[in-house]
């Protein structure tokens, strides 16, 4: 695929390489999934499901933050599942992937500190790949 760009008033063209872009669809598909089955089975378990977040937040102004929440937990999944699924619309699509891959770069590392050990360990890795993948888009 090649992507062309500006530089100095003058198209340049470069190609990203095919993994990058499978990646980047892969990680489209991931977020699409994470939005259904956060729309299907979590928001119907909104609040027990917040309250645990709040209970196992390990950054100080997330507890706080989540126990003001917990009242309004399924507007908060819900709003979880907007994220989700602009992300992946993003990812999916062909003319914003980089900003979808900063997006869900973001979105993990925003909701790391709410979730417990060892849950949020695999964000950590899915930043560094997402932030990856947006630099490689980008060149």
């Amino acid at each position: 695929m090649t992507d062309t760009r500006t530089a100095g008033g003058r198209p340049v063209t470069t190609t990203v390489p095919r993994a990058v872009r499978s990646a980047t669809r892969a990680t489209g598909v991931f977020f699409a999934a994470c939005a259904v089955v956060n729309a299907v089975g979590t928001l119907r378990r909104a609040r027990p499901f917040l309250e645990w977040c709040r209970d196992s937040a390990w950054l100080p102004p997330y507890p706080a933050v989540l126990e003001r929440l917990v009242p309004v937990a399924p507007w908060v999944v819900g709003g979880t599942v907007v994220l989700e699924a602009g992300a992946a619309t993003l990812l999916l699509g062909r003319r914003h992937q980089e900003a979808g891959l900063w997006a869900a770069t973001l979105f993990v590392v925003g909701v790391s500190p709410a979730l417990a050990y060892p849950y949020w360990t695999a964000n950590v890795p899915q930043a560094l790949l997402y932030a990856g993948l947006a630099r490689r888009l980008r060149r």
